[in-house]
């Protein structure tokens, strides 16, 4: 694929949100905005900051807390709250439920492409990766937001275990990203910069939900992987999306990856050159250094489990789970190309 874009008006400050948000909705002319938000929205004070820093002739439309996988139900409920208010634009607080939902419903013929304002409160998200909801009619690219707000602020007060999930899917989206096999150089410096900083800060946010300065750090490495990811991600997205489900980890996408991480690496090393000597310079490891362990190790130091079987609760075979990943966008950009057989054999070795 030949094809690299950069793309959104990013702002990223502390506090932000009350200086970023009125020139951004002045800039789309918008009155009628339609607020999605979900539970990584609603936490502490995040809503009431924002709905205060709207400019005082915006009358906004707040729908309801969406729940963790907002389907077909919430859909239907948010466009005919959007066509009733007359909303001209969608803001999108919180993590990857209203961050992808919002995009997806600005997407939608009904909606006729309205403008995203993506406001992030967690490290997972910040509205630039690609989608998949093939239950909602797309899978993968969908267009990106019009602005991104990254107030770290806002990430604040997030519990430890979603952070620890939060933080690990960011650092695996922009390991995945690097070695992803479309050609990107922008996104392989952006990636590696991430993977950096989050082997710098990612336990210090885990440890101390107050250290600001480790939260902005954890969310710019959150924006290297949206950035990143356009390149493209891997096997432990498409396995991650298929077996989330399975799993008691309901809200906190990443949570399975330090587990899942070690056999789809062993199994893409074939493919992949001296990639794994790059992301270990990045990582600060020793010459030589085994990265897939290092990984598992931060994970496991994070509360992160190292073996999927233990959290498995799906009724579906793993058969079906391997169908899912294997047909899933991430896995065509994988290192080596990983059959619905080749996923059944990763997550009996995740188990």
């Amino acid at each position: 694929m030949s094809l690299i874009q950069l793309v959104s008006r990013i702002h990223f400050a502390d506090r932000v949100l009350e200086d970023a948000l009125p020139d951004a909705i002045k800039r789309l002319k918008a009155r009628r905005p339609l607020v999605l938000t979900d539970d990584d929205g609603q936490t502490g004070d995040r809503l009431e900051r924002l709905l205060d820093a709207l400019p005082a002739d915006c009358v906004p439309e707040t729908f309801p807390s969406l729940p963790v996988h907002p389907g077909k139900s919430e859909f239907k409920q948010a466009i005919r709250s959007l066509k009733a208010a007359r909303c001209d634009a969608i803001i999108c607080l919180g993590g990857i439920a209203a961050l992808d939902f919002g995009r997806l419903l600005a997407a939608s013929q009904d909606c006729g492409s309205l403008p995203v304002i993506a406001v992030p409160s967690t490290a997972a998200d910040v509205g630039l990766g690609p989608v998949h909801r093939p239950d909602l009619g797309k899978a993968g690219r969908v267009e990106p937001p019009a602005s991104v707000l990254c107030d770290p602020t806002l990430t604040l007060d997030t519990s430890p275990d979603r952070t620890a999930a939060h933080g690990f899917d960011a650092l695996t989206h922009c390991i995945e990203a690097f070695l992803a096999t479309a050609y990107n150089p922008p996104a392989d410096g952006i990636a590696l910069e991430g993977i950096h900083r989050s082997t710098l800060y990612l336990e210090r946010a885990v440890s101390d939900g107050e250290d600001l300065e480790a939260r902005r750090e954890l969310l710019a490495v959150a924006l290297n992987a949206g950035l990143a990811a356009q390149k493209g991600l891997g096997g432990v997205e498409a396995l991650a999306r298929a077996a989330d489900g399975e799993c008691g980890v309901a809200g906190r996408h990443g949570a399975l990856n330090a587990a899942l991480l070690r056999p789809v690496l062993q199994f893409n090393a074939p493919a992949v050159g001296n990639r794994y000597a790059r992301i270990a310079e990045a990582m600060k490891l020793s010459p030589g250094a085994d990265v897939t362990g290092a990984l598992v190790d931060l994970g496991r130091r994070i509360g992160l489990p190292d073996r999927i079987g233990p959290v498995w609760t799906g009724a579906n075979p793993l058969h079906q789970v391997a169908k899912w990943a294997a047909a899933d966008p991430a896995n065509q950009t994988n290192p080596r190309h990983a059959t619905p057989d080749d996923y059944v054999s990763l997550l009996k070795e995740a188990m």
